[in-house]
């Protein structure tokens, strides 16, 4: 893989799970985080739909991020695969650049460029000292603007998005979140942030040129600044020619439904799901509340059994090794809350059935007070750390400037009132539910038997 240029995938539901869940994406840290929060953003709506954002951060690096607003719910059933696919194939040949000019360039001014995406955006995220951005911002323009998609490049690089299926599908704790949004949605969000095996062959020049011209939009374009002059950013933004387009998208419809995938794997994966909530719902930190209220990633210790509610009441029934987490996410118009359970073939029935149990009865008595603290001050410290490198800073910012204040974000979290946090969970506990399971399930009880 090319030095310069590197290409990963996110999924929003990753960074509620454990580690494993996570992409191989690492944020660059911001180098002072006293004075980001101090530094007012600024922002400006261009005639052309996109929207212009810089924050002076007094880093000795900058960075530019161009981030659209479309991402794998946006395909149709032929073009399944195709965030993937342009992903994957970002580095190839653009109107002014061949694929060895886009890395020569970058490696000679020495800049750092990333291309993630989720089922809602991709990111394209160019960092570099500070005299060398504008150089890099030309070639930011290029790969996201004026792509070729030669035919023949395509076809010696679908070798690099095979590559990567095949690591993907040896790697449950990657497919049970796929599987756990199939089995959650019936449409838009139900796809994969991975290009489906049979779909890999459609995906030529000008099926992803058609996809790029839908969705690929000046209006879906927000170009986010970290230690780069607002003006400059400005006129960073009228070299990216995009069509302009619709910004609207199908709304994802939530659906009760088992997906699971039987074979001989001792390890067994296991996703629960309830329909969550939207970002901009009011219910969104108190369910962000609840999952650490349950225990989430950020309540685990290393080595350790860990003391979370989930921890101390589910994992003393298996026999052996096994680990359990809540997740929650929170999309535009909707979100998934649940649980994600590992464990033997043996004790995975037990563990599925004491989550339920475990969840019916903090649905019935609530959580405690010292329980709701506690989640309150483990969240803001996920938030804040998030706040605190440039692509969790860049992730906030798409879900609008008021998600990025570290000050007034913690105060909101503090505001969450415990009966909002426990009306939530008894929502979820009375909804339909969505499970997702791998490997050995022959002890694992039919969804309608857990709910018994």
């Amino acid at each position: 893989m090319m030095s310069s240029l590197s290409l990963r995938a996110r999924s929003n539901l990753l960074s509620a799970m454990p580690k494993r869940f996570a992409s191989s994406l690492s944020a660059s840290k911001m180098q002072d985080s006293n004075k980001q929060i101090k530094e007012s953003i600024k922002m400006t709506k261009l005639d052309n739909g996109i929207l212009v954002a810089s924050l002076e951060n007094s880093s000795p690096i900058s960075r530019v991020a161009a981030v659209l607003n479309t991402g794998s719910r946006d395909e149709n059933h032929a073009e399944q695969g195709s965030t993937h696919a342009l992903r994957v194939f970002s580095n190839l040949a653009t109107r002014n650049f061949s694929s060895f000019g886009i890395t020569r360039n970058l490696d000679q001014i020495g800049a750092q460029l990333s291309i993630s995406s989720t089922r809602e955006n991709t990111t394209y995220l160019l960092e570099s000292v500070r005299n060398n951005i504008s150089r890099g911002a030309d070639i930011l323009s290029e790969i996201v603007s004026r792509p070729e998609l030669r035919h023949w490049e395509i076809d010696d690089t679908k070798s690099r998005l095979e590559f990567e299926l095949e690591v993907y599908e040896q790697q449950p704790e990657l497919k049970i979140v796929d599987m756990i949004h199939k089995a959650s949605f019936k449409n838009s969000l139900s796809n994969s942030i991975y290009a489906p095996r049979f779909n890999v062959s459609n995906l030529k020049s000008e099926l992803l040129s058609g996809f790029r011209q839908k969705n690929f939009t000046s209006n879906r374009l927000t170009l986010i600044g970290l230690g780069v002059d607002h003006d400059d950013l400005i006129r960073f933004a009228d070299q990216f020619r995009l069509p302009t387009g619709s910004s609207t998208r199908q709304a994802a419809r939530f659906v009760s439904s088992e997906l699971r995938e039987e074979n001989l794997d001792d390890l067994v994966h296991v996703a629960i799901a309830a329909e969550g909530v939207g970002q901009s719902n009011k219910e969104a930190l108190a369910s962000a509340v609840a999952s650490h209220a349950f225990g989430s990633v950020y309540n685990r210790i290393k080595y350790s059994n860990g003391a979370s509610r989930l921890s101390r009441s589910v994992l003393q029934l298996a026999k052996e090794s096994a680990g359990v987490t809540s997740f929650n996410v929170n999309y535009s118009d909707t979100g998934l809350f649940g649980f994600h359970l590992i464990g033997s073939t043996n004790d995975i029935g037990n563990l599925a059935k004491g989550l339920y149990q475990e969840l019916s009865k903090v649905a019935t008595s609530g959580f405690s007070n010292e329980e709701i603290n506690r989640a309150k001050n483990s969240l803001k410290t996920s938030l804040a750390n998030s706040l605190d490198s440039s692509q969790g800073f860049i992730e906030a910012f798409t879900k609008g400037h008021d998600h990025v204040n570290v000050e007034e974000v913690l105060k909101s979290v503090d505001a969450v009132q415990s009966n909002d946090v426990n009306a939530f969970v008894k929502r979820v506990a009375s909804s339909k539910h969505s499970l997702a399971a791998i490997g050995n399930l022959s002890e694992l009880p039919r969804l309608e038997e857990l709910r018994v």
